[in-house]
């Protein structure tokens, strides 16, 4: 629940900031962070892995629908294509190699976010890890001695990694958003 929370807040406050919101368009955080960014009118970008005729998973394919008509839908998959478990692996590798910096709000400890994870760090993008991934996986906590990685344990704390890395935004969280 926390990790839904923290999602929303971290997004409001990106598209405060005029940023754009690139996620995989899974259950849980993934919806949470498009359907912010639409309701809050910022931008958004989700990466599915299946062809782009299909939604995966249904529920959330009205959020899809969405996205395709005021956001920016990709994949890099036949039109008719399921979803395959591999597919989900690339999509996080398309999302690390096309945002400027990744922040991982959840993930297990063999989650496609500690992909998606990896692979920022190894394209040399900014990773910040929020407290709930640092505190629960041992890979978290070993990325944090790695140049470019960070840890946040609040979204002021998020906000002022963000205002380091990302040039131009300069705005505090409002007072009352999440921690």
């Amino acid at each position: 629940m926390r990790g839904i929370q923290l999602a929303t807040a971290i997004t409001e406050y990106l598209v405060k900031q005029s940023l754009t919101v690139v996620s995989g368009l899974a259950a849980g955080i993934d919806s949470a962070a498009h359907e912010t960014a639409l309701r809050t009118g910022g931008r958004t970008v989700a990466f599915i892995a299946t062809g782009i005729t299909k939604s995966y998973p249904a529920a959330n394919r009205a959020t899809q629908h969405a996205i395709g008509e005021r956001g920016l839908l990709l994949s890099q998959f036949w039109p008719e294509a399921p979803p395959h478990k591999a597919n989900f692996l690339l999509r996080n590798n398309s999302i690390a190699q096309y945002a400027s910096a990744a922040i991982v709000v959840e993930a297990g400890e063999h989650s496609g976010a500690r992909n998606l994870a990896r692979q920022a760090v190894e394209l040399g993008r900014p990773l910040i890890l929020t407290d709930l991934v640092t505190d629960a996986n041992d890979w978290a906590q070993q990325l944090l001695s790695t140049s470019g990685v960070y840890r946040a344990a609040s979204l002021t704390e998020l906000a002022e990694v963000v205002q380091q890395v990302v040039p131009g935004t300069r705005r505090e969280p409002d007072a009352g958003d999440a921690k």
